[in-house]
């Protein structure tokens, strides 16, 4: 029983109550009626905007040397943290909404399977990054914070290595330019795709809950058609990066370099695209904007009539892509793809050549000071 509530205790942090229990209620009040989408999608621009407000003050900290520390660090602390937990409400909000509107059979099928599929992606991601990034790197830091401060931190390094390894990656350039271009274009082409879909929530989703006018579904629009620009270019340097990851794969396969591969991720991510394609090719087969959609055009020419007037095909596809598209979400902090976020942090890390000294140091005076106990 000690057991028990000893990690009760542990995952249920005094913090952590409170939020939990709004997050229930807000979700009870959705399944009930009493507060529409437009809550939900209110906490979740909330979340987005303290989430990056958190991001910006904390480049401010590492990067720069203007305002207090400590009232920086309290206020990008606290962004970030609220950010999070305002994420959480937004989904409980949302989730509880929605299983209103399905109980009351005002849902389509096709979102009845893709709702809970999105969300238990999700959760997948959320849970996975913070496992790996956060609680993985949590007892080094407890041990080391101490050695940690924005004195110590050498900005200089420090932006050097955000360009020339986060940014422009050249030290992969100068190794292998193939390779460059491949992972270039996979990682800004599904970083600004992904960054786009979360933009077009608001567009698609929240403006109508807010009661503002749909502009999604006029797709003359200027800003539906720069979405559909967007989505076509990014899905584009996904499609051709994955080919190349492809091609690359073939020419070492069997060789040292072959580590540097990674097919099944490829293979996934070029279906989850091309499947994207044929969902905006029957779009536009049935008569839609080709304006803003060369590729999307290109896909739809090859769509036989009967085919893209079929109501049942167009359907199954959009599904079928969807939960391929919410499955390699779920996926990302699963697999290797998880690398993306966590080199470029290891990366930044190592460019602060004085808090590795002096975490080297501590280590060493706590080894000595070991042996001499012992002795």
């Amino acid at each position: 029983m000690a057991t028990v509530e000893a990690v009760a205790s542990k995952r249920l942090r005094p913090g952590t109550v409170g939020p939990i229990a709004v997050a229930a209620i807000l979700f009870l009040a959705g399944s009930a009626d009493v507060i529409g989408a437009a809550w939900g999608y209110g906490l979740f621009l909330i979340a987005t905007l303290l989430l990056v407000s958190g991001v910006v003050f904390f480049a401010i900290f590492v990067l720069t040397r203007m305002f207090e520390s400590d009232g920086l660090r309290r206020v990008f602390g606290a962004a970030l943290w609220l950010g999070a937990w305002t994420y959480v409400l937004a989904v409980a909000a949302l989730s509880g909404h929605f299983l209103y509107e399905t109980l009351q059979g005002r849902m389509e099928l096709k979102w009845i399977i893709f709702g809970p599929a999105a969300l238990a992606a999700l959760v997948v991601l959320d849970w996975g990054l913070y496992r790996i990034l956060v609680a993985g790197n949590a007892p080094t830091w407890r041990r080391y914070g101490h050695v940690v401060s924005r004195d110590a931190i050498d900005s200089a390094a420090l932006k050097k290595t955000l360009i020339d390894e986060v940014i422009l990656h050249r030290t992969l350039l100068s190794v292998s330019p193939f390779r460059w271009v491949r992972h270039q274009l996979i990682f800004w082409g599904f970083g600004l795709m992904f960054a786009t879909e979360i933009l077009a929530v608001f567009f698609r989703e929240a403006f109508p809950a807010f009661g503002l006018t749909n502009l999604w579904f006029d797709q003359s629009h200027p800003v539906r058609l720069a979405f559909d620009f967007t989505y076509d270019i990014t899905g584009l340097m996904v499609m051709v990066g994955c080919i190349l990851a492809l091609i690359y794969r073939a020419r070492v396969n069997g060789t040292p370099d072959q580590k540097f591969t990674d097919t099944p991720t490829a293979v996934f991510l070029l279906v989850v695209v091309v499947t994207g394609f044929l969902v905006e090719g029957m779009r536009l087969a049935q008569g839609g904007n080709a304006a803003a959609s060369p590729i999307g055009a290109i896909f739809a020419a090859f769509i036989p009539e009967r085919v893209a007037q079929s109501g049942l095909i167009t359907e199954v596809n959009w599904l079928f892509h969807v939960l391929l598209s919410c499955a390699f979400i779920a996926y990302v902090p699963i697999k290797r793809l998880v690398h993306s976020c966590a080199t470029p942090i290891g990366r930044l890390m190592n460019s602060q050549k004085g808090m590795l000294a002096a975490k080297k140091t501590h280590a060493l005076k706590g080894l000595f000071q070991g042996n001499r106990r012992e002795g």
